[in-house]
């Protein structure tokens, strides 16, 4: 009986740069790197926009000192606001309160003749200055006349109280001192008011009687 022949082993090789299969899987590989990298960069759409560094009020001159740049994915909303590739007008003014963070809007950007408010110091119980800050939105109180006594003289009653305008908004406040905001019976504070009502909020400037402020519902209120 003859003996079956023997298998002759084969020695394994070490893959070649010249072997097909090699090559075409590194190409695989590489096109869909390729192919990832496109596909992400055709759906990121987001374009650099400024955005507010920190409060603005109506009237505040702004330049690219007051405001950051930052990403944004609008659409074509996006062209409703500032581009941060774009120069801001020399001497421009925003017309509304913008809180930091917010997006500039391109009608936010006027120039200081087309304003239709002005800042007005005013003095201000210092009670009402208690939670407010910059860009704080407020409801100003304004005392009433106080009612004649019967000699003649002044009444020395507390003031009654009655709404002067809504929705004013708070440009600046009284430093502090020692803690203390302010001194006095009033403390100066500078509101930004439509002009015509100018004249009449000055008119109330009162030592003995300040005007007050209650902020109203969903305004920036000052953080401890």
């Amino acid at each position: 009986m003859s003996s079956l022949p023997t298998p002759t082993a084969r020695r394994l090789t070490k893959p070649s740069w010249k072997d097909t299969r090699l090559l075409i899987g590194i190409l695989l590989v590489l096109l869909s790197v390729v192919l990832g990298a496109l596909a992400f960069r055709a759906a990121d759409d987001r374009v650099g926009v400024w955005a507010a560094s920190g409060s603005l009020t109506p009237g505040e001159t702004i330049s690219e000192g007051d405001l950051k740049r930052v990403d944004v994915q609008l659409g074509e909303g996006a062209a409703t606001y500032v581009r941060s590739t774009q120069a801001l007008p020399e001497g421009a003014v925003v017309d509304r309160a913008l809180r930091p963070g917010e997006l500039l809007p391109r009608s936010a950007v006027v120039s200081p003749l087309d304003l239709e408010v002005q800042r007005v110091p005013v003095r201000v119980d210092p009670v009402s200055l208690t939670n407010l800050t910059k860009g704080s939105r407020v409801t100003v109180l304004a005392p009433q006349p106080p009612e004649p006594t019967q000699d003649g003289r002044r009444s020395d009653a507390p003031p009654t109280y009655e709404v002067f305008a809504r929705r004013v908004t708070v440009h600046s406040l009284p430093r502090t001192s020692g803690g203390v905001m302010g001194s006095g019976a009033g403390s100066a504070a500078i509101l930004v008011v439509p002009k015509d009502l100018v004249a009449e909020l000055v008119s109330l400037d009162d030592d003995d009687r300040p005007i007050k402020l209650v902020i109203e519902a969903g305004s920036p209120e000052k953080q401890d």
